[in-house]
């Protein structure tokens, strides 16, 4: 709607009513003669939490010139609705400017928006001036920002370090996200599994690549799997055949107690070298992925492009998993 007609709509008005963060409730029509940038992002997103590096430096240099940052929080899954969970992850990335929560996709449907992240940049005057889809083309946007703020008064304009990618890097065809829930899910082992209801899965050696395959005692949802059996060993599991450099998984604990993972790699613990910033390997080497909160977890962050088959082998009963994420990419 707003690629091919910058600069002649203007930003919509936020919906009364919502909840916020970092800031009481804004309006446009009080941000007039400021220039606004407004991010689509969900705190469980990986393509979002590669991008707050970047909003947070623009904030840091640019609030005192005249830009204001709002974050719109608008939740993929049913437990990023929770304000206290919000809070929690916006403490945890040092997001200091305003958050507003979108969980009814009111704001979201007002910019006709599909994707997380997205950033649509607002001049002094209400209109929308630059959208900007997925990661990547930082200059780009700050380029944007820059021209904006010298409408209004900024006249030294600070140098844009080049986006990464210029610097080199090398990227290969990739695992595509992956998600648990029975809705968007691909398995290759589910075939008249009844919904919401545990089932005894048996996984087979002849596992296609890219499909999620469940052994033990399971239960589908609508957009997560779950494990609530508990067991004296994990001995029950989920196994996915993967292309990546790095994996990602969304994941919570059902209650408030801590629920484990032992993250094996083509039938081996997962090598301390390739273990990602959330797992600790133990004495016996074991690789351990605690969960206590609902978020996104790093498992695997490898500096080679590899082909393996993970298995996420479990003995908890309060576990509840949502969705694979994989790294294409890797700078050199």
């Amino acid at each position: 709607m707003f690629l091919h007609r910058l600069g002649k709509v203007k930003a919509p008005e936020f919906p009364k009513g919502l909840e916020w963060l970092n800031s009481d409730p804004l309006t446009m029509k009080r941000l007039l003669g400021k220039v606004v940038l407004i991010d689509f992002w969900t705190y469980s997103c990986i393509n979002c939490i590669r991008t707050m590096p970047h909003l947070k430096r623009w904030n840091e240099i640019y609030a005192k010139h005249g830009l204001q940052i709002i974050g719109v929080h608008t939740p993929e899954f049913e437990f990023e609705k929770s304000f206290d969970n919000v809070e929690k992850a916006i403490a945890d990335f040092k997001i200091k400017y305003p958050i507003v929560l979108d969980n009814d996709y009111k704001i979201w449907n007002l910019y006709t928006n599909r994707w997380w992240p997205r950033k649509f940049l607002i001049d002094s005057n209400g209109a929308i001036v630059y959208d900007h889809v997925g990661e990547g083309g930082y200059a780009q946007t700050e380029v944007a920002i820059q021209e904006a703020l010298s409408t209004i008064g900024m006249k030294d304009r600070p140098a844009i370090p080049p986006d990464e990618r210029f610097g080199g890097g090398i990227c290969y065809q990739t695992t595509p996200e992956t998600y648990l829930g029975y809705v968007r899910g691909r398995y290759g082992n589910t075939g008249g599994v009844v919904p919401n209801t545990e089932h005894a899965f048996s996984d087979i050696e002849d596992r296609k690549d890219e499909l999620v395959y469940l052994h033990g005692h399971w239960e589908l949802g609508p957009e997560s799997v779950s494990h609530t059996r508990n067991l004296p060993a994990a001995t029950e599991y989920l196994a996915i055949k993967y292309s990546a450099f790095s994996v990602n998984l969304v994941v919570k604990s059902l209650n408030s107690k801590t629920s484990k993972i032992e993250v094996e790699l083509d039938g081996q613990p997962l090598p301390e070298d390739m273990a990602g910033q959330d797992v600790t390997i133990e004495k016996d080497g074991k690789a351990i992925l605690s969960i206590n909160q609902a978020r996104m977890y790093r498992l695997v962050d490898s500096d080679s492009y590899h082909y393996g088959t993970l298995k996420l082998k479990t003995a908890s009963s309060n576990l509840e998993l949502f969705a694979f994420t994989f790294g294409s990419c890797k700078e050199v």
